[in-house]
């Protein structure tokens, strides 16, 4: 990585509001293809068409750091600061597409391998749900960032290819279907948690206080021929708890719209429409507003919420820090007791639950303007 710094001509500065803070720039510059010490991958395929544009040993280096930088990134301890791989990646989608959609096709299936299976390219096509259930949460969210900044980024553009663009699309709706159970099951199992350290009398203040039950519920109850059969038997448990459920998390069924006092029901995760689900309404008609993508309830209109850069989601209640380092999904073995008091006792974090960034506070626009308006 080289840095540039470069000066800002002052006449093109706003003298009221950017010539006192904005004197220069840095220009961060990706040098990846050059030799950085690391081995060179000599397994990803370059074809005749893509080494008569630049050599043959070029593209290798650039596929060889690449990959070593993505896979740097699989350590939960690494912080997910993708910019400048994006930024590389995004040039040689318009560079060399061939080459970018040969060594993603590499990346993938490595990011699904481990040392007793190797996974092909057509398994990947069939999206296997086992296959998503034994990755870590930390591969998932490498895969959402990519789909969504690179591989989809301009579906239709000139660089558009129907067959891959399935492919990929495919694998975010997987990915994000895996998360988003993981999710459910991870609040589940902290309610269920909470009531049981309250049955033995044991103080739970310092464990994670779950909101958006209600609606996880509902989700999984609009869904359940498509979730894990142990996600269902955890929405089983809950809802046997009946009024005790009120002391151990935040259960509330029924939702107003901020704006109208009208009731809203819940018909999707990312969004809702106040008003009555009755198909005659004009959906004109009704408030549209924003769900948490960490708990599903509606988003607060009166106190900034966080925003996800990369997926646009919303998210209003932070999830513990030990949700993002899950090395499968919890859904598939018991987790040890002791183990989950310190799941849901580790602080929660301004990450987003479906790309593992941190996430930024979503302001008004008139607060971003230079405009004294």
């Amino acid at each position: 990585m080289i840095a540039v710094v470069r000066s800002l001509d002052p006449n093109m500065l706003d003298q009221m509001y950017q010539a006192r803070t904005q004197k220069a720039v840095v220009e961060f510059i990706w040098i990846g293809g050059q030799f950085l010490g690391i081995p060179l991958n000599k397994d990803i395929y370059i074809s005749n068409k893509q080494s008569a544009k630049s050599s043959e040993t070029n593209f290798l280096w650039w596929g060889s750091n690449i990959l070593w930088s993505l896979k740097n990134y699989e350590k939960c301890e690494t912080g997910l600061v993708l910019w400048d791989v994006i930024a590389a990646l995004q040039v040689l989608m318009k560079s060399a597409p061939a080459f970018l959609e040969t060594l993603m096709h590499k990346w993938v299936t490595d990011l699904f391998s481990d040392d007793q299976q190797r996974v092909s390219i057509d398994a990947l096509c069939q999206c296997r749900k086992d296959m998503m259930s034994n990755v870590s949460s930390r591969k998932l969210h490498l895969l959402n960032i990519i789909c969504r900044k690179v591989m989809l980024r301009d579906p239709a553009g000139e660089n558009g290819n129907s067959t891959s663009t399935d492919l990929w699309s495919s694998l975010l709706l997987s990915s994000e279907r895996e998360l988003r159970e993981r999710l459910v099951a991870f609040t589940f199992a902290a309610v269920l948690n909470r009531k049981s350290y309250f049955l033995k009398g044991t103080c739970a203040e310092n464990m994670w206080f779950p909101v958006g039950v209600a609606q996880m519920r509902s989700w999984v109850s609009m869904n359940s021929g498509g979730v894990h059969n142990q996600l269902r038997s955890l929405s089983s448990t809950i809802k046997r708890l009946g009024s005790r459920i009120n002391s151990v998390c935040e259960y509330s069924a029924k939702e107003t719209c901020a704006y109208c006092s009208a009731p809203v029901h819940f018909e999707s995760p990312d969004i809702a429409l106040c008003g009555s689900v009755d198909p005659t309404i004009v959906p004109t008609e009704r408030h549209k507003l924003s769900r948490c993508a960490a708990s599903m309830r509606l988003c607060s209109v009166l106190e900034p919420t966080w925003y996800c850069v990369c997926c646009g989601g919303m998210v209003d209640k932070l999830v513990p820090e030990t949700y993002f380092t899950m090395k499968t999904s919890p859904l598939l073995n018991a987790a040890d007791p002791d183990v989950e008091l310190s799941l849901y006792s580790a602080p929660a974090v301004p990450r987003c639950p479906f790309c593992g960034i941190l996430l930024q506070r979503l302001m008004p626009e008139f607060l971003l303007s230079v405009s004294p308006v």
